[in-house]
């Protein structure tokens, strides 16, 4: 039994990224009410050019429905889509949960903000010919230059008004919080907004229920990304098995069915069993 190597790499979109797209679209987009807004979540969904600097050479973008998602996480086609529409559902839940108290918010502003954060990651990662994945940021983010600092330059350049950017700026957390030093009120926003340019700082007053509902929902990474991690178990005997590469298995895996669902699977059947009924899908 082989599998036939899917090319080009972004084809395989069609598994689970334009479906998250049109759910995007259609469940969250359409709820961000300010017109500004929309509009300039429609440019960054397409953008090909951007209008300012960035510390590394990067690549060709993808379209949003095959971009990759991170490199510790969802690094496979579709993971940004998937990714941003967990980070939606997140969003939603804990908006209906916070207004059962009888509390507002603007679910367009948290949309917005969680639907802008990570565009720029259409420029920052690539696939090798080997499928390994490469990246154009800090090997760690937030230390000098990474998609999140681009993005708020791109939208300081643009005059994008303070509450949509302060919203963005939290997306990637508000306070720096560490065992020997205590908690560092807004340290991280404000960090990002110094590396990034803006010239501009959060105050404490102006932390909303919008900044940390966006921040919590983008938090999936460290479950998904340890799920991207223990798919390396499944994807070896896969590619033995199928005639392909472990790399390109690792990232078909993902692109076809998702890191967690194929994790979940392991966790429910057991790794042989798992390994057979993912082989028959593929059949």
């Amino acid at each position: 039994m082989t599998i036939k190597i899917v090319e080009p790499l972004e084809n395989l979109a069609r598994f689970q990224g334009e479906p998250a797209l049109e759910r995007i679209r259609s469940e969250f987009l359409s709820a961000v009410d300010v017109p500004a807004w929309r509009e300039l979540i429609e440019e960054y969904l397409v953008l090909e050019s951007p209008k300012t600097r960035y510390a590394y050479p990067y690549f060709k973008p993808w379209s949003i429905a095959a971009a990759p998602g991170s490199g510790a996480h969802h690094a496979h086609i579709g993971g940004l889509a998937l990714h941003v529409l967990q980070g939606l559902c997140n969003a939603r839940a804990l908006a209906d949960a916070h207004e059962t108290r009888g509390l507002p918010l603007r679910r367009s502003l948290l949309y917005a903000a969680i639907l802008l954060h990570d565009t720029m990651k259409r420029f920052i990662y690539r696939f090798t010919e080997e499928c390994c994945l490469e990246k154009a940021e800090d090997p760690f983010i937030g230390k000098r230059e990474d998609h999140h600092s681009w993005l708020l330059r791109e939208l300081h350049a643009r005059g994008v008004d303070r509450e949509l950017l302060l919203a963005v700026a939290a997306m990637h957390g508000l306070d720096d919080v560490s065992l020997q030093d205590g908690v560092r009120p807004l340290a991280v926003v404000n960090h990002y907004m110094s590396i990034s340019g803006t010239g501009l700082t959060m105050a404490s007053e102006e932390v909303s229920a919008e900044h940390v509902f966006g921040f919590l929902a983008d938090s999936d990474w460290p479950w998904s990304g340890r799920a991207q991690q223990r798919c390396a178990a499944v994807a070896g005997p896969l590619a033995r098995r199928l005639g392909v590469t472990e790399a390109y298995m690792r990232l078909y895996l993902g692109s076809r069915f998702g890191f967690e669902a194929v994790d979940a699977m392991v966790g429910t059947h057991g790794l042989e069993e798992a390994t057979e009924l993912l082989a028959e899908c593929m059949a």
